[in-house]
């Protein structure tokens, strides 16, 4: 093979120039001995739910990644998993994928398919992806010595690539060292092309017996080796098919059946009322966004991977024909105050998004793309858009065994080994022994016709309400927000207030004819401090709960779907630890204890 693929940003080739696939099965496959690991069916990897992880540096064009799905879809037994964890700083666009892994074509070229087909956009931070119940990939976009000390896993393996450490020396740092050792099994391999003495003894310093052997092609030496130091704390599985009852069928509820569907597993959905989405997530437009905060946190870091994996879902139901109104239309964030000036500025430096997917516009460009005079600049994100809450609930409890007008009043007559709990605010009086700090939030929806005016409007717009772009020949504005009101009953002077909340943002609307349609009120569920909660309920060994999205619960209800089901099999997170640490239900008690302490 001729003219490898160069990196710009570190002058370096991303693998040899002489057979980039040759080179990966010589210093990663066997330098780890994968093929003998996977074929020898040793006791760890026999556990039905517990994956061989392998860890890497540098996911570059994807090649070792797709490389060692293939040789596990060949060599590894049917129980087995493979969990693929890898970083990289400077994500390339698919297109570039693609025509990098050409040459390989006939060899991998329906795993580069299936990897084309489901990479996410290139924001920073962490990205799920489930390719079929044995392989999963969770790629991490961002230096490595920022997120790898953030990273949950028990690692079997580790393929060391990223760019000689002459020309990319901060990655070859004593964090990534020591967060190897912290997350290494006793036993877990690793392997890379470089032999350089400050690397190995970097990895022999930490705890791993480091070997000098010989390196592929005109590379003389390259380096392998095992940690021999403590075992890391593994987690352990549940039973290899455990009884899962989930009770919510709102999204909340639904997304956590779809995600352990996509696992193999079998859970139960358990819904009070005679349909799907009854309550706040019964909507018949719903914009999807982030949440934005000025800097890059555990919140922020939680909305951006919700956000990527939502995309992927809406992706693959629209490839897949599913009927759930989605519209992949973008939307405009009006900068029509200075405190969001301020937070957009900082959002825009902070958070590691590339431009294909966040970009600040003038209001001259962003009225040419919306269709429409906007009085603003704005934050354009062309991802976002629309989608039909109630039936993408539908769409996610497919093939899932749903049991409607069940009302569970007690979840220890539930028959489950497993326990979901999303039903909003039902479930603190189903958390009988935890106090759960969430209260209701009534937001009404106003759905305007669209007339040959506003049918002109291409984009979402937002401006502390929202204006949708038209849906099926009519436009959703919203939403009310009053924390006061226990009722779902349909009040007029919110239709009037939605519109006025159109008028005064987009100048242009005033004069507009606006008819209302219908409208629609939900209770949305919020914690006391506006985050959502999901994981493991503290001190128990089955209980989870998914609750609180407010009103993304669009974006949110897809990231805590994933933790959960991460936390059921007993494998990698999918979200950073401080994430993790933010969405349980331990942070009240700790918050608790910090201000009992200060008392003191």
């Amino acid at each position: 093979m001729k003219g490898a693929p160069t990196s710009t940003q570190f002058d370096d080739i991303y693998f040899s120039a002489d057979d980039g696939l040759a080179e990966t099965r010589h210093v990663f496959l066997q330098g780890n001995e994968l093929i003998a690991k996977w074929q020898g069916n040793t006791k760890e990897n026999k556990a039905i739910n517990t994956p061989f992880v392998i860890a890497e540096t540098g996911f570059g064009t994807g090649l070792n990644f797709l490389c060692a799905w293939q040789e596990f879809d060949q060599s590894a037994g049917v129980d087995q998993k493979l969990h693929f964890i890898s970083f990289e700083q400077f994500p390339l666009h698919p297109y570039e994928i693609k025509s990098a892994l050409e040459p390989w074509r006939s060899t991998l070229g329906v795993y580069t398919d299936e990897l084309i087909t489901h990479y996410p956009i290139r924001t920073g931070g962490f990205h799920r992806i489930i390719f079929n119940e044995r392989i999963a990939l969770t790629l991490i976009f961002g230096d490595v010595n920022a997120y790898i000390p953030q990273l949950n896993a028990a690692v079997d393996c580790w393929f060391l690539d990223g760019f000689t450490p002459a020309k990319n020396p901060t990655m070859w740092s004593q964090i990534l060292y020591e967060n190897m050792a912290r997350l290494s099994k006793k036993g877990a391999s690793f392997a890379t092309f470089t032999a350089a003495g400050d690397v190995r003894r970097g990895l022999a310093g930490v705890g791993f017996n480091v070997q000098k052997t010989k390196g592929y092609g005109r590379k003389r030496d390259m380096s392998q080796g095992i940690f021999e130091g403590a075992q890391y704390a593994v987690a352990t599985p549940q039973s290899a098919k455990p009884k899962i009852a989930i009770i919510g069928g709102g999204l909340a509820g639904t997304s956590c059946a779809y995600v352990l569907k996509q696992y193999g597993l079998n859970p139960v959905l358990y819904e009070a009322s005679d349909t799907l989405a009854s309550g706040a997530s019964g909507n018949e437009i719903g914009l999807f966004n982030p949440r934005f905060t000025a800097l890059k946190s555990a919140e922020s870091e939680y909305y951006a991977a919700s956000f990527a994996a939502l995309l992927r879902v809406l992706k693959t139901a629209q490839k897949q024909g599913a009927d759930i109104d989605y519209n992949p239309c973008g939307t405009m964030h009006l900068i029509n105050a200075p405190e969001k000036q301020k937070r957009f500025s900082k959002m825009m430096d902070n958070w590691d998004w590339h431009f294909d997917h966040m970009r600040s516009l003038s209001k001259e460009d962003a009225s040419t793309i919306t269709g429409i005079d906007l009085d603003n600049d704005t934050i354009y994100l062309p991802d976002a858009g629309s989608v039909s809450p109630k039936k993408l609930c539908a769409y996610y409890a497919q093939n899932i065994d749903v049991r409607l007008n069940a009302t569970i009043e007690n979840i220890d007559d539930l028959d489950a080994d497993i326990i979901i709990i999303a039903c909003a605010s039902a479930s603190k009086t189903l958390m009988k022994e935890i106090d759960i700090p969430i209260h209701t939030v009534r937001g009404q929806v106003t759905w305007i016709e669209a007339t040959a005016q506003t049918q002109k409007i291409k984009t979402n717009i937002c401006y502390g309400g929202y204006f949708s772009a038209p849906v099926n020949g009519r436009h959703a504005l919203g939403s009310s927000f009053q924390k006061w009101l226990g009722h779902t009953d349909i009040l007029e002077q919110d239709n009037k207030d939605n519109i006025q909340r159109v008028r005064d943002n987009v100048s242009a609307c005033q004069n507009m004819d606006l008819p209302i349609q219908n409208a629609r009120a939900g209770l949305r569920v919020s914690s006391h401090d506006r985050f959502p909660m999901a994981g493991r309920v503290p001190n128990t060994d089955n209980l989870y709960i998914a609750t609180a999205f407010g009103s993304h619960g669009l974006v949110g209800s897809i990231g805590a779907a994933h933790l959960i089901a991460d936390q059921i099999l007993g494998q990698p997170l999918s979200l950073p630890n401080h994430a993790v640490e933010a969405l349980s239900l331990e942070r009240f008690a700790r918050r608790s204890a910090k201000k009992e302490a200060k008392k003191q």
